[in-house]
Parts: C-alpha cells; sequence; structure tokens
C-alpha cells in the first residue's frame, strides 16, 4: 500500500512539473508588443551649456541589454533606432538606459528615456573639478506632459482617487487628491 502510494505521489510531482515547465514555456511565446523608432541625444557641458562633440552615448534596454552605441557629431548630437517592448505604464512607448560620457565632464545615466515618435533627449554633463566629489550622475528621461499626465490618469483612477478642485485659470485642469472613493 506504501509502495503505491509513493507511486502515486511521484505520478502526481512529475505531472506538477511538467505542467509548469509548459505553462512557463507558453509565456516564453506569448507576442510581445514593441515600438521601432529613433531617439535623439543633445549633450551639452554644464558650464557653459555648448555642444559635446565626440561624447560617447550607450543605450541599454529594459533587459540590461546593450542596444547600441554612438558618438556625438560636431553639434553634440547622436541619434538611434531602437526597437524595445512597450512600456506597459504608458500608451505606445517604450524606454531605455542611455549612459553618456565625454572627455573631462563627469558621466551621467539617463533613466526612463522614452522610445517614441520625435523623442529628443538633452542631456547635461558635469566637468571634472578636482578635489571635489566627481562621480556618476543620474537624472530621468525626458518625458512629454501629455505623457506624464496619462501615467497618472491611468493608475489614480486605477486606485480610485477623487480629483481637487479646478485649478483658476488652468482650463478645467483638476489635479488628484489623494482621498479614494468610497469602497477602496
Amino acid at each position: 500500500m506504501r509502495r503505491i502510494g509513493l507511486v502515486i505521489l511521484s505520478a502526481w510531482l512529475c505531472f506538477a512539473v511538467l505542467v509548469t515547465g509548459f505553462s512557463h514555456t507558453n509565456e516564453a511565446f506569448a507576442q510581445q508588443r514593441t515600438i521601432t523608432d529613433t531617439v535623439q541625444f543633445r549633450l551639452v557641458s554644464a558650464v557653459d551649456f555648448k555642444p559635446l562633440s565626440n561624447a560617447r552615448v550607450i543605450v541599454v534596454g529594459q533587459n540590461g541589454r546593450l542596444l547600441g552605441t554612438g558618438l556625438t557629431n560636431n553639434e553634440g548630437t547622436w541619434s538611434t533606432r531602437v526597437t524595445v517592448p512597450l512600456d506597459p505604464r504608458f500608451k505606445d512607448i517604450g524606454v531605455v538606459t542611455a549612459i553618456c560620457v565625454a572627455n573631462g565632464h563627469n558621466e551621467n545615466v539617463v533613466f526612463e528615456v522614452p522610445v517614441k515618435q520625435g523623442t529628443i533627449q538633452p542631456v547635461t554633463l558635469y566637468p571634472i573639478k578636482p578635489k571635489l566629489r566627481n562621480e556618476a550622475s543620474a537624472t530621468l528621461g525626458q518625458l512629454h506632459h501629455l505623457d506624464v499626465i496619462d501615467i497618472v490618469n491611468k493608475y489614480a483612477q486605477q486606485v480610485g482617487l477623487t480629483k481637487q478642485r479646478a485649478v483658476a485659470g488652468e482650463l478645467g485642469y483638476a489635479p488628484w487628491g489623494p482621498t479614494a472613493r468610497q469602497g477602496r
């Protein structure tokens, strides 16, 4: 009797492992929506806001993979075309991370650089100054104000927040407040 119980338990465990493995495999084959577009980076020095030529831009995807790298031209710009998964937080936008370096300047890592039509990402690099704290800085990508409003609306509605009073002179704009509707 005990032997039959062990056989049944072993068979059940094998079945569970197979089912779990197949479900993860199916998830991997699921179609993921992507976006392909060009992102332009404009690098300037914080000293005089003049363009930084021959600065390096490294573009990294959400999965940590290197998507591209290049040097800025005489106007301090470099463009690249990338294909990335759509970020589910936004409507038809993907995001990348950019690492920007230039001679005589500290590095700057720009997180959440949007990948969508017309993206121009400004980046300011700070010069190296002896005997001061010289290290990489971090900034956020240049998300369009309408994209920021969309993400705020999306999650405020999911949480069930209520709006504050409209702001005078703001064409009916009313910011979200911290109070949730009843039942939330």
